[in-house]
């Protein structure tokens, strides 16, 4: 028996979007994520109603991988959900909750309590929030703005199960990924200007300089104006993740029940994915969250208008955004690239641990599925002692990559932070063989019932 199955009367009562009974088609499939990205940006443009424009933000710096926006119904963002998954997964995989997510009631089971997890995450962080406007704003009008603030999140965790059962991939992959890419072309093509008639795109800022007969200083621009620079570096990052995330090791495997059968069983480069990153960046949001909360100077020191780190511990949790303030802070930089690293590569282990990823989980799996290495007779320590050999050097690796790529991303500036990126490119590459598959069942309707789609 689950610790959960005294909940399952409530999860019954739960909001739910209804799974289609038929075939959706490639078509179906794309408006479906097109109707509510459009949701999905109309939701991140309507103000919170009663919110003073002099607000602090206390997640200002981490927006663009919460996918949310400041000051909006989609103030939360897609923290609560997220939270509430990695939650989840901990303690199934920890086998905390003792769920057993090999049968169609314990994946029901498991489902329904992350959505209720969800729930109660959006009220609990729209409270939390507006117990920091609490001086700013009166009593009554705190609670109308928790009650848009959680019922913004909601439509977004409805919203993200209609883009899982109806249309490609997850919600959330496709909030963060439009997020990120939004705000790169935004700030890379933006052809408005500030109030001190800065361009507040790059390339528009290059143009006009070319134009104005400029030499000096037309690829570069003090912060916080995104430039030519910034620009050129996030085009090599976003390369440079492509690469990295096709890199793999293959491992030759055989069918037992029948000899001929040979496949491959790949293990990524970037094993863990961009989830060691996401666990950072989560933690030192949490400490962001503390500093601003409490007060504490020795966790945080805030500017007058409370956006911008000033010193304490937080002041080395946050990066340098560009080549000029690295050089200028080389110590900060280090301490920061040091962290980052240190808990990637934690975090990186912890996750494939607790998700069933490491060498004795993939090895059972293997087992169970009537596999083995191809030469040597079928025992499960065999196959344990191949997978130690490759999992853990490159959990530890592509962990520490990930740190590394993303830290670079935000030393040199570019566009949308490391992490955004990482996180875009990944979901974009999934998306992209998600979408090959698709259509290549489309094309041959017998494909699609050997993948179990009918």
């Amino acid at each position: 028996m689950s610790l959960l199955e005294a909940i399952s009367p409530v999860l019954r009562i739960l909001p739910e979007v209804t799974s289609p009974k038929r075939h959706i088609s490639f078509k179906e499939r794309i408006t479906w994520s097109g109707l509510i990205l459009i949701v999905y940006f109309m939701l991140s443009e309507i103000p919170l109603y009663g919110l003073p424009a002099t607000i602090q933000d206390m997640f200002a710096g981490f927006r663009i991988v919460l996918a949310g926006n400041s000051g909006t119904l989609l103030h939360l963002g897609i923290g609560p959900i997220v939270t509430a998954g990695i939650i989840m997964q901990l303690l199934a995989g920890s086998d905390i909750i003792g769920l057993d997510l090999s049968t169609h009631k314990g994946k029901a089971l498991f489902q329904g309590s992350q959505k209720l997890l969800a729930i109660f995450l959006c009220i609990f962080e729209a409270f939390l929030f507006a117990f920091a406007w609490r001086y700013q704003v009166s009593s009554g009008m705190l609670f109308f703005l928790v009650a848009q603030m959680a019922i913004g999140a909601l439509l977004l965790l409805m919203a993200d199960e209609v883009v899982t059962k109806w249309g490609f991939g997850s919600g959330i992959s496709l909030f963060i990924a439009a997020r990120v890419s939004a705000q790169v072309f935004w700030q890379a093509f933006s052809p408005l200007r500030d109030e001190s008639g800065q361009f507040l795109g790059a390339i528009p800022d290059f143009i006009s300089k070319v134009i104005g007969g400029e030499t000096a200083g037309i690829f570069t621009r003090p912060a916080p104006y995104p430039d030519l620079t910034a620009l050129m570096f996030t085009i090599i990052v976003f390369f440079v993740v492509v690469y990295f995330e096709a890199m793999r090791i293959e491992i030759p495997i055989a069918y037992g029940k029948y000899k001929g059968i040979r496949g491959r069983y790949p293990i990524k480069f970037i094993y863990a994915s961009n989830i060691p990153m996401i666990l950072t960046i989560a933690l030192f949001a949490n400490v962001r969250v503390i500093a601003q909360l409490t007060h504490w100077n020795i966790i945080g020191t805030f500017s007058q208008d409370g956006n911008v780190i000033t010193g304490g511990l937080l002041y080395y949790l946050t990066p340098p955004r560009s080549l000029s303030v690295l050089y200028s802070e080389p110590v900060r930089g280090l301490v920061y690239l040091v962290v980052v690293v240190v808990f990637c590569v934690l975090f990186a282990k912890l996750w494939i641990e607790l998700t069933n990823m490491g060498p004795k989980a993939i090895a059972k799996r293997l087992q169970g599925s009537g596999m083995q290495i191809p030469g040597f007779r079928k025992d499960i320590r065999i196959l344990e002692k191949l997978l130690s050999r490759y999992i853990p050097q490159v959990t530890v690796m592509g962990g520490a990559f990930v740190g590394l790529i993303a830290v670079f991303a935000d030393f040199t500036g570019a566009l949308g932070t490391g992490t955004g990126i990482l996180l875009t490119v990944g979901i974009i590459y999934r998306m992209y063989e998600q979408l090959a598959k698709e259509q290549a069942s489309e094309m041959f309707p017998a494909l699609r019932q050997f993948l179990g789609k009918e």
